[in-house]
């Protein structure tokens, strides 16, 4: 297998370990809208070899927004391939966030043809302390929000920019991992607050897995309910033996989680929002916690795939459908 690429947005503090680029568990300085763009390299063995940071605003040349997107778009054209934003979840450190990045372009195939990635790292701890780490990923993933927003308004900036010439012919998806759904709600509020009128279908596909967010986020404009207006589908892959969200739901005080069971109310969700069950790959690809098995199992990878190339759910092999729950479920690993 052939190294990898990913490209990536943070609004996490840029910082220096033994001489070379990372970012730290806090926030970009300069707030927590701030936002720094780059690139990370990665070798057939998945292991890091490069780092590279935009700049800022080099003096009489391109943001370094406007470089990353330039980068990213000739990516798409010169490989015809799609773009898939990601954005991680709790207890995740900005280096392990690339990790999993760089596994989900080893894994993923459209049409036989990679994918890019986009990892849009927040200030995740990235220390498993009971309680104290959870809250204040929490809080941090909160006050992300409005750096989704810029991020987001930046990359519709950029679109409608673009001569007709210019486009690659390509999609851009989403998936949001665990608390990184929660991110992502704070991300569509602030963008509501800013600009209504920006929320357009950006996004061909946006799938969350195993989302650390309240069964009824569906139901009420301040969670959810908006998020189809930015795709063309949205699947929810949940797993009712999560601990990692049972553990949410009973000790932080959360309501019951959409990634234990999916939506409280099956009959108030859109018909373009399709759920799966996971059960059953769940316990293989993460035997002590399956919470992370969107990125440890072959079949979720053959199931994300077939999704993120447009698939009806009906035609993509490996599930079946359960009449009584009205959701798919993936029936087997392998």
């Amino acid at each position: 297998m052939a190294g990898v690429r990913v490209f990536f947005a943070t609004n996490r503090n840029y910082m220096e370990a033994d001489g070379r680029p990372t970012f730290g568990p806090r926030f970009n300085p300069d707030g927590v809208a701030a936002l720094r763009f780059g690139q990370a390299e990665f070798d057939a063995g998945l292991k890091p070899t490069k780092l590279a940071v935009y700049p800022d605003q080099p003096p009489g040349g391109k943001p370094g927004s406007v470089r990353f997107l330039d980068d990213l778009r000739t990516a798409m054209g010169d490989g015809r391939s799609d773009t898939l934003v990601f954005i991680h979840g709790f207890n995740v450190t900005f280096e392990g966030a690339l990790a999993a990045g760089a596994r989900l372009a080893a894994s993923l195939r459209i049409d036989r043809r990679p994918v890019n990635i986009v990892v849009f790292s927040w200030p995740s701890d990235g220390q498993a302390v009971p309680f104290m780490s959870y809250y204040s990923d929490r809080e941090d993933a909160r006050a992300s929000g409005p750096s989704v927003a810029r991020a987001y308004l930046k990359l519709l900036e950029y679109l409608t920019r673009l001569s007709k010439e210019d486009y690659c012919d390509r999609c851009l998806h989403l998936l949001a991992h665990s608390m990184g759904a929660y991110v992502l709600r704070q991300g569509l509020q602030a963008v509501l607050k800013k600009d209504p009128t920006a929320l357009t279908r950006l996004f061909d596909q946006i799938l969350l897995a195993a989302p650390d967010e309240d069964d009824d986020a569906f139901e009420t404009d301040e969670k959810l309910r908006l998020l189809p207006r930015l795709g063309r589908r949205v699947t929810v892959y949940f797993n009712g033996s999560d601990r990692a969200l049972v553990i949410s739901d009973t000790t932080k005080g959360n309501p019951d989680r959409l990634g234990s069971d999916g939506p409280r109310l099956i009959d108030l969700i859109p018909k373009k929002i399709v759920l799966v069950d996971c059960v059953k790959v769940a316990k293989d690809a993460d035997v002590v916690v399956g919470h992370s098995y969107y990125i440890n199992s072959p079949a979720m990878a053959a199931d994300l795939s077939a999704v993120l190339a447009g698939r009806d759910a009906e035609t993509i092999p490996n599930r079946k459908f359960i009449t009584a729950k009205r959701v798919w479920r993936i029936v087997k690993e392998g």
